[in-house]
């Protein structure tokens, strides 16, 4: 049985390129039906890394989402207390001018009711020390008491 023509006219390099073009051949047929060959198994390093890189930035913007929400009831509780801090002065002021208007602003106290508010006073600082320490006394009065001890004349 004798070759072909063709297959006997061949030389070296024309077999080299048909063995080639065979092999190109079958790759693309095989890649086509979803063969795949990887012996070092990049595929699988680089779905690994693609995983840890997805799990980082999901914890990441986690993390953000937390520090927005933070940050906005951060700004939610410092508008309340804003609101609440002017309330409470606008009440100190209403009651501050009824006082000085009242009728009996300029009568001073009884010595012995006196007495009995300092001594309230004492023990009001006595339970709670940081209250009283950040309301200083009055310096105008001319003592550490925020009642003076002795009768206004």
């Amino acid at each position: 049985m004798t070759a072909p023509t063709f297959l006997r006219a061949l030389t070296p390099l024309g077999w080299s390129v048909a063995v080639v073009f065979a092999v190109v051949a079958l790759l693309t047929v095989g890649r086509g039906l979803g063969l795949r060959w990887d012996p070092l198994g990049l595929t699988e390093r680089r779905l690994a890394a693609a995983e840890a890189r997805a799990a980082a930035t999901a914890s990441d913007l986690a993390a953000r989402r937390l520090e927005v929400e933070g940050a906005a009831d951060q700004a939610r509780r410092i508008d309340i207390h804003h609101q609440q801090a002017a309330s409470v002065a606008r009440a100190t002021d209403r009651a501050a001018i009824r006082a000085r208007s009242a009728h009996d602003a300029s009568v001073p106290l009884d010595p012995a009711r006196a007495a009995r508010l300092r001594d309230h006073d004492r023990r009001l600082c006595d339970l709670a020390p940081a209250v009283c320490a950040a309301a200083p006394a009055d310096p105008a009065d001319g003592g550490g008491d925020a009642v003076p001890a002795r009768p206004v004349a």
